[in-house]
């Protein structure tokens, strides 16, 4: 694995770990022996110093006869085997320097960089920024916006994070309205939203560095292994 950076580190330890499950299970099931219910022949031996006074036909037996094969099962080159083996011992490093982060910081992080983001880790990056921005004393009707926007903030950090522009007013209006069914005026964005936009993606930041701070430990570490 190239390290790259963090982004790139958590996403490619994710797909690896799901495709390695996959391909020790195919291997597994490929390598497992194939049992028939065949039955075994016999075949004739002869021992001729068994023989007796009626001639060798007396030491003729018919015996169970099995085919005994060896089979080398090692199917991929030393050299590549060995850094197969530390590409994964790089995998489980960074997947453990995950596990060390809080439970919503990982869901946050996997929302983000996970190649199979899923709806549980949008939730949880939700409430994670929601609870850490701290919503000032809005009305009922705004504060429902307001939360909504949390979700829009997200989805255009992630875009920002794989190399999208940020969105602007325009756009957050018509993702509110087609994803949520509510309207904002993007001519008075600047009134009523922009500074709780601007605090909700410095949040957001703010959680993106402490959820890449465990991988750059790994990088820095495999780095500094590899050049000495």
């Amino acid at each position: 694995m190239k390290l790259i950076n963090a982004r790139q580190v958590w996403t490619e330890a994710q797909h690896e770990s799901n495709a390695s499950i996959s391909a020790v299970a195919i291997e597994r099931a490929e390598s497992a022996p194939v049992k028939t219910g065949g039955r075994i022949g016999k075949r004739e031996v002869q021992f001729p110093a068994l023989g007796s006074e009626k001639g060798e036909e007396a030491a003729r037996f018919a015996v169970p006869g099995q085919r005994i094969s060896i089979n080398e099962t090692r199917r991929t080159p030393i050299g590549r085997s060995t850094a197969r083996a530390a590409h994964l011992a790089t995998i489980g490093k960074v997947l453990r320097a995950i596990d060390t982060l809080p439970f919503q910081v990982q869901q946050f992080g996997h929302y983000l960089y996970h190649p199979a983001m899923n709806m549980r880790h949008l939730l949880n990056a939700v409430l994670l920024v929601t609870a850490k921005a701290q919503l000032p004393d809005l009305t009922s009707a705004k504060r429902v916006k307001a939360q909504y926007l949390v979700t829009l903030a997200l989805q255009s950090y992630k875009g920002e994070a794989h190399g999208a522009a940020e969105w602007g007013a325009a756009r957050v209006a018509s993702e509110m309205k087609e994803f949520f069914g509510v309207t904002i005026e993007p001519k008075h964005w600047n009134r009523d939203w922009l500074d709780l936009w601007e605090s909700m993606k410095a949040v957001i930041k703010e959680v993106d560095i402490q959820a890449q701070q465990p991988i750059w430990q790994v990088i820095h570490s495999e780095n500094d292994e590899r050049a000495a």
